[in-house]
């Protein structure tokens, strides 16, 4: 189908994006300016949670739901609705044990936490699996955006990623986080209204919903909203969607600096539970409406797909085509509708260049410049935001390889290289033997297996055919060669899976194994390599999870001393021997419990 953006389409589109640059324009001229490291990466811990929540939404959401979601909804049925579960107790998870202790912190970098838990290598190693999945992950959200505007306009590749990462890295970078944070929440409007209208139009062409329910039954579609099926094989069950989904969700906004950060940024830790429990639960509402897009979807295209037909050369491709098709001749729709998928790419990417700048300004410039000025430190991570920037919009061409849907692409990548990083946050916060020896370990061979499995999906891919059922037989026109009788064949009777079973394991299970692997090799390292408590040593309080803490307390007194577990009083000196920490000069040590009248502090046990 030959067509292009029309010159309203291009003023909408032109526009939108405009009106994200001017955001960051605000902030750099006439809200401060930025010119403090804590105001540019923190906005001053300063924000309100409602625009918090709605940005960690966005962030996580990319044009890769926009486009990969729904594709995946449409051809290999509804069951991902089901990560709205995931997404609501990965909320409640993070809000309760991750986000208290990274918020009382007051760190800039999560990922110095573990450095104060542990040692600086452990922080090292997260670092550089955060960079590494980071633009890993940002080609590809760069390249959806990009493959929708080349399948809709013929627009080079090359043109709309500079489209794309010029305004992103403009916004970002001179206007820091509350810039970011604010055109979040616009683009999150444009995003509901493209949802919004593909999806209402899709109903209303169909026939009403009765007909979307009757055409969607009749392509075996129905049958998997409940899928309760336990084989973990199955790519998209209910069980995979909710206990995968959750280790998905945590390692990619609970424990990932470009998601975590932005609840840093609010004014209390009360804020930034709320924030983390919107967010997440924001997230899991968008995924369901572009699932039901992606259903619809398949209902209007019901006996002419355009994939089989040869309309689209790949699945991703479909959202771009339905657009053009339905709403080619309406002037101004098609580019308010492109906006929508740029505006899930520029949360992202915002997102990614904030995150990252932040940690590469801490562990790598703070430390060779201790001594300079901060509003020096500011004006160079600009500079390196802009770089970053850059690099980003070099790594699109990377996802143009990668042979499969955008949506499984990202969960791999997430699950495989970020789950080993919340495997060891979970060890530092929940187990108070957990040292350094069993951090090294369990992240070292959990990064180690997540290779292995990414790599494998990649060159063990999953067989041609396997999907639910496919037709041609309404459409008015087929040049396609594909042989009707061949593509219902296959898809009831799909190819042989000769790959080993750890291949063919759903993409959502990636995160639970990896996570769980680092985390349970963490804690049997640990407990063979630590000393026994000698009163010394400790490990704070603040360092662990108050929800630990909190059943800690609820622990009889013999409990506490078997688990070596201690509690220190924290009161005001009273005499020269007194530290003013509960503990003497001459390193007697002094159990106590929580009173009114004091502020205690749990000690646990370090060897090192």
């Amino acid at each position: 189908m030959d067509f292009a953006l029309s010159v309203v389409d291009y003023i909408v589109l032109i526009g939108i994006l405009a009106v994200s640059a001017s955001i960051g324009v605000y902030y750099a001229t006439f809200a401060g300016g930025q010119k403090t490291s804590n105001e540019f990466f923190l906005a001053d811990r300063s924000m309100h949670w409602l625009p918090v929540g709605v940005s960690i939404s966005v962030s996580v959401i990319s044009a890769i739901t926009f486009i990969g979601t729904s594709a995946l909804s449409y051809y290999s049925g509804p069951g991902y609705w089901a990560a709205l579960f995931s997404r609501i107790l990965g909320g409640i998870i993070t809000a309760t044990v991750i986000t208290p202790v990274f918020y009382n912190l007051k760190i800039t970098s999560v990922y110095e936490y573990l450095e104060r838990r542990f040692n600086r290598y452990i922080r090292y190693i997260a670092v550089g699996i955060h960079i590494i999945s980071t633009f890993l992950i940002l080609g590809v959200v760069v390249y959806a955006p990009a493959l929708a505007l080349n399948a809709v306009t013929g627009l080079s590749l090359v043109g709309s990623v500079v489209a794309v990462g010029s305004v992103c890295t403009f916004y970002s970078t001179i206007g820091g986080i509350k810039a970011v944070i604010w055109s979040d929440l616009f683009q999150s409007c444009i995003m509901l209204i493209g949802i919004a209208v593909v999806t209402i139009t899709a109903i209303v062409r169909t026939g009403g919903i009765g007909e979307v329910w009757s055409r969607a039954m009749d392509g075996g579609r129905t049958a998997l909203i409940f899928d309760f099926r336990l084989d973990p094989t199955i790519a998209l069950s209910f069980w995979a969607n909710v206990i995968g989904g959750v280790f998905i969700i945590l390692s990619y906004a609970g424990t990932n600096q470009n998601q975590a950060q932005r609840y840093l940024t609010c004014s209390d830790l009360k804020s930034a539970k709320y924030s983390v429990a919107s967010g997440f639960s924001l997230t899991g509402v968008f995924e369901v409406l572009v699932v039901i897009m992606g259903f619809v979807v398949f209902s209007f295209y019901y006996g002419c797909d355009p994939l089989s037909n040869g309309d689209i050369s790949a699945t991703d491709q479909l959202i771009p085509y339905f657009i053009v098709e339905v709403f080619g001749s309406i002037p101004g729709l098609p580019g308010l509708l492109i906006s929508a998928v740029f505006s899930a790419a520029l949360s992202t990417f915002s997102t990614a260049i904030n995150g990252i700048t932040t940690v590469t300004g801490e562990i790598f410039v703070r430390p060779v410049w201790p001594d300079l000025p901060d509003t020096r430190f500011t004006v160079i991570m600009k500079g390196v935001s802009v770089i970053y920037g850059i690099l980003f919009m070099l790594m699109a061409w990377v996802a143009s390889f990668a042979g499969s849907s955008l949506i499984v692409v990202a969960s791999r990548i997430i699950g495989d290289l970020m789950g080993p990083v919340l495997g060891v946050v979970l060890l530092g916060m929940l187990v108070p033997r957990g040292n350094s020896r069993g951090a090294i370990v369990g992240v070292t061979v959990g990064t180690a297996i997540g290779i292995w499995l990414l790599i494998g999906s990649i060159v063990f891919p999953a067989p041609p055919g396997g999907g639910l059922p496919l037709s041609t037989e309404l459409c008015l026109s087929n040049d396609t060669s594909i042989d009707q009788t061949d593509v219902s064949a296959s898809s009831v009777s799909p190819p042989e899976d000769t790959r080993a079973w750890i291949y063919r394991v759903s993409f959502l299970y990636h995160g639970l194994i990896t996570t769980m692997l680092t985390f349970l090799l963490g804690v049997l390292v640990s407990l063979l390599t630590s000393k026994q408590y000698t009163g010394a040593d400790y490990v704070d309080s603040e360092l662990m999870s108050p929800v630990l803490i909190s059943l800690y307390r609820k622990l009889p007194d013999t409990w506490k001393y078997k688990m070596e577990l201690r509690e220190k009083d924290v009161v005001e000196a009273k005499d020269e021997n007194d530290q003013g920490d509960g503990s003497q000069n001459d390193g007697t040590f002094n159990p106590a419990f929580e009173s009114d009248d004091k502020v205690v502090t749990l000690r646990y046990p370090v060897d090192d």
